[in-house]
């Protein structure tokens, strides 16, 4: 049930972040500018045919504007990736996943509405960068299996991630973002990172996944 829980939640939060973004577009251009760093692939096997590639990324979000920002950094926040199977990899015709991940913790609630910005938030002054870290899990085959829509084939991939900045409603994000002008100005927004290449290597004699 957990985990039914946290797929909806994800996928109702996600669904939402563009009426939320399309508000904070109408007033300002986009200050935030997320970029993201592959520190570590591992692989183990899920089956015979069907390996389990972790990707260990690192997110630098930075303040490209000219106010403070004000931005969540919580432990409760939603992720899509977006994996595209790279144009000039001629072994396979090109094709898109999309894979949700979330980082829910809902048996530690957090101070998110208080009269200042609590622990749970970082304030970005500009040209300042917070920087944290997250694991993308995906399935990937051979070029011989048949591949599925939450499958990937070895070979020449571009990732791009896209995160939920926010988990509460947008009435309290308003509310805080009033409440709290004189420390900056409160994110709310999804934001996108710039896509990056990565490489799927064919894996052998694979230790099982844990």
């Amino acid at each position: 049930m957990r985990i039914l829980f946290l797929l909806l939640m994800s996928f109702c939060l996600l669904s939402n972040v563009s009426a939320i973004a399309s508000t904070q577009r109408d007033t300002q251009e986009q200050p935030l500018m997320l970029t993201t760093k592959i520190i570590s692939q591992t692989y183990c096997a899920a089956s015979e045919k069907v390996a389990v590639l972790q990707i260990r990324l690192r997110l630098r979000y930075t303040n490209v504007g000219n106010r403070k920002l004000i931005l969540y950094r919580g432990h409760d926040l939603f992720y899509q990736a977006k994996i595209r199977r790279a144009a000039n990899d001629t072994r396979a015709r090109p094709y898109e996943i999309t894979i949700l991940n979330a980082r829910y913790f809902d048996e530690q609630p957090e101070e998110i509405e208080r009269p200042t910005p609590g622990n749970v938030f970082v304030i970005l002054s500009p040209r300042g960068v917070y920087e944290t870290e997250t694991t993308i899990g995906m399935a990937v085959v051979g070029q011989e299996a048949d591949r599925s829509n939450d499958r990937i084939v070895v070979g020449d991939h571009s990732l791009q991630i896209i995160v939920s900045t926010w988990y509460k409603s947008k009435i309290l994000a308003e509310k805080l973002r009033r409440q709290w002008r004189g420390k900056g100005l409160l994110w709310f927004d999804s934001i996108g990172s710039t896509p990056i290449h990565f490489m799927v290597e064919e894996q052998r004699l694979l230790t099982h996944c844990p």
